[in-house]
């Protein structure tokens, strides 16, 4: 088991530090006359974990390090017959480069220049992307409506509305204009898909507390993510060589708010998200750690009814002979696989005979979706079902991430989140007129 997660990290760290969960530092080093200076050491110390990585300037004094992890950083530059370079802090942020220009003063290596001007991604002359980072310490003093969607909870998704071009809400949003859950996100440099509703990501949302940044990139995308609109990236918190960790509480009940001025009575409802973070060294500069756990709780003081629509039995057996408008009209559906020209420079479909699908043509994941579902209270095509709605509503969400550096150059990082949520009642779609298989 621990040969297989191993080499599992091995196969993914490649795409996973190519991608999103890291930056880059790049610049040009010359000496005072402004000519370049090839052969230059250049490191870079991460001021949080230790971790160094190394590179020597072209011939033309270039230098790039990439697959940084997003942190602090303290870069030295020397080479013989120049003083020492020192500078820091240099900001690396998620899915950026920052450009650091350096340059050498005549002198011994013994001798040191040290800058501590602070050094941050700003324009990127590399590439034309649209961006906004949204940093931990916007993501942690901002304040944030509790109690919104997504299950009421803190999203750390709220913000990306802080991008320009960005609007909707925490269900569907829209990058400058494109179309509804036309995005894509991705955690530390990994796709995150949603199978039932691609777009949407507030189900899979990491715990409030374990993200340390996150980039929200609208326009000109490169290649490997130019399938998406919009395209956001999480970066997790990672441990460093110190312990730090917190603890939170947000409580929202009743006796605390005011009756609205339109309603004979204040609702009866609590609140409560709770939790913490813990973060350190397993070995120091070495081996990290960071977890974090996040709850919700939300009652408002007894469950209630609800009437639904659920497909009628002879509906799950493709029998939609009952299917008829307010009228008394049939709803005719057609069958796909005979769509032909209609001779008019369109296209029809045959219907089906007795508007009845063959039991062949049901789809077998629509079948195996319709058994999870309960059998309906009566044969009413709608209303046909009365759903239950227990109290509290519970969320718990916990996250655990561990990095590794096997050497200067190589590293593996581990990150697992999972939510445990328990949603009262039963919500399924009406079935009606609205949306039938139409002769289009």
């Amino acid at each position: 088991m621990i040969f297989a997660l191993v080499a599992l990290a091995l196969l993914s760290e490649r795409v996973a530090l190519a991608q999103a969960g890291t930056g880059s530092i790049r610049g040009l080093v010359t000496d005072a006359s402004g000519a370049v200076v090839p052969d230059v050491q250049i490191e870079a110390t991460n001021v949080g974990t230790q971790l160094k990585f190394t590179i020597t300037t072209t011939g033309a004094g270039i230098y790039t390090l990439s697959t940084l992890p997003i942190g602090n950083y303290r870069v030295v530059a020397q080479r013989v017959g120049f003083k020492q370079y020192v500078q820091g802090p240099v900001v690396i942020a998620t899915a950026s480069t920052t450009t650091l220009n350096i340059v050498l003063e005549l002198g011994e290596v013994s001798e040191k220049v040290t800058v501590t001007e602070s050094v941050a991604p700003l324009i990127q002359v590399d590439n034309a992307e649209v961006a906004t980072v949204v940093e931990n310490r916007v993501v942690m003093d901002l304040p944030l409506q509790v109690g919104s969607g997504g299950g009421g909870r803190r999203q750390v998704e709220s913000f990306i509305f802080l991008s320009p071009g960005v609007t909707g809400d925490w269900f569907t949003k829209t990058f400058n204009g494109s179309i509804n859950l036309s995005n894509m996100a991705q955690v530390d440099g990994i796709a995150w898909t949603n199978a039932e509703v691609p777009g949407r990501f507030f189900e899979g949302t990491p715990p409030f507390e374990a993200v340390q940044e996150f980039k929200v990139a609208n326009t000109l995308h490169p290649p490997e993510v130019g399938r998406a609109f919009g395209v956001t990236n999480y970066t997790l918190k990672s441990g460093t060589n110190r312990f730090h960790g917190n603890a939170f509480w947000f409580n929202r009940e009743d006796n605390f708010d005011a009756r609205g001025f339109f309603v004979d009575k204040k609702r009866h409802e609590i609140q409560n998200e709770f939790g913490g973070t813990l973060g350190g060294p397993i070995i120091k500069d070495k081996t990290f750690f960071f977890g974090s756990y996040s709850g919700f709780r939300f009652a408002t003081g007894g469950g209630g009814t609800q009437l639904i629509t659920l497909p009628p039995t002879d509906f799950r057996r493709g029998d939609f002979s009952r299917l008829k408008d307010d009228s008394g009209n049939l709803i005719q559906l057609h069958d796909p696989d005979t769509t032909h020209p209609d001779g008019k420079g369109g296209f029809i479909r045959d219907p089906f005979p007795g508007n009845i699908i063959p039991l062949s043509r049901l789809s077998a994941v629509a079948k195996r979706y319709i058994e999870l579902m309960p059998a309906p209270d009566n044969d009413n095509i709608r209303g046909n079902f009365v759903s239950l709605h227990a109290e509290p509503q519970d969320d718990n969400r916990f996250s655990v991430k561990v990095d590794h550096n096997i050497t200067s150059h190589h590293k593996i990082s581990y990150s697992h989140w999972q939510s445990f949520r328990s949603t009262p009642g039963l919500w399924i779609g009406d079935f009606g007129a609205d949306h039938p298989l139409d002769n289009g």
